[in-house]
C-alpha cells in the first residue's frame, strides 16, 4: 500500500510539473512557431540593446531563414568605429565575410564545405514553452505578452525571458532577458517574406578586391 501511494505521489508530482505551461501559452507559440518559420523563406530585422549596469550596447541584425539556408547579419558601433559581420549558409558551404578594418587591408570571403553554423545572438527563441516550466500570459495593446520562468537546464543562466507575440499574425516582436545583472532587449522592426534561394549566397561584385578563400 505504502509503495501504491508513492507511485501515485510521484506520478502526480510529475503531472503538475508537466501541466505548468498553460494549454493558452502552448497554443500562442505553436501559431508564433508557424508563423515566424515560412517555407517560402523569412527574413526579419532587428534591433538589440544589451547592457550591464551603466555599460551598454546596440546591435542591428538582419536574419534570414529558408528551410536549412540561412543569412546573418549583425552590425554595431565599437569605440567609435563600425564592426559588421555576416555569414550564412547556401546549401553546400558556410561562409563568412570578414571587412578590412584598415585600408591598407582587404577583405575575406571564406568558404567552407559543409554545414557549419553557429548559434548567433540574434536567433530567435521559438521554443521557450519547452524551455521553461513555468509561463504566465495576458492581452495587451495587440500583443500577447508571455513571461517564462524557471528553466528546465539547470545551467541556465536566463531564469526569466518575456516575449511580445502579435495578436493578429502571431509573429514575434520582442524579447527582453537578464543574466546576472546583464540586460537584453531585442525589438524586431522589418518581417519580409518570400526569399529566393539565392538570397543566401553573398554577392562578390559587393566585395571585388576581396580575398576569397574555400576550404
Amino acid at each position: 500500500m505504502k509503495k501504491l501511494l508513492l507511485l501515485l505521489a510521484l506520478a502526480l508530482g510529475i503531472t503538475g510539473a508537466q501541466a505548468q505551461i498553460p494549454a493558452e501559452v502552448t497554443d500562442v507559440m505553436n501559431r508564433c512557431r508557424t508563423a515566424m518559420v515560412n517555407p517560402s523563406g523569412l527574413e526579419y530585422e532587428m534591433d538589440m540593446k544589451a547592457g550591464m549596469g551603466p555599460v551598454g550596447i546596440k546591435m542591428h541584425f538582419v536574419i534570414a531563414n529558408k528551410g536549412n539556408l540561412s543569412r546573418t547579419r549583425m552590425s554595431m558601433k565599437v569605440l567609435g568605429l563600425d564592426v559588421v559581420t555576416e555569414n550564412g549558409f547556401d546549401g553546400t558551404d558556410t561562409w563568412e565575410i570578414e571587412l578590412a578594418s584598415k585600408e591598407t587591408e582587404r577583405d575575406t570571403i571564406t568558404f567552407t564545405r559543409g554545414d557549419h553554423r553557429k548559434k548567433s545572438d540574434g536567433d530567435l527563441s521559438l521554443n521557450l514553452d519547452k524551455e521553461y516550466r513555468k509561463a504566465k500570459m495576458k492581452l495587451k495593446d495587440g500583443y500577447y505578452e508571455i513571461t517564462f520562468s524557471e528553466p528546465k537546464d539547470p545551467k541556465s543562466e536566463v531564469k526569466s525571458m518575456t516575449v511580445k507575440i502579435s495578436s493578429k499574425n502571431y509573429t514575434m516582436r520582442e524579447f527582453k532577458s537578464s543574466a546576472k545583472g546583464a540586460r537584453v532587449t531585442a525589438t524586431i522592426t522589418k518581417i519580409r517574406v518570400g526569399l529566393k534561394d539565392s538570397h543566401f549566397k553573398p554577392d562578390l561584385t559587393k566585395y571585388p578586391n576581396a580575398v576569397v578563400i574555400r576550404k
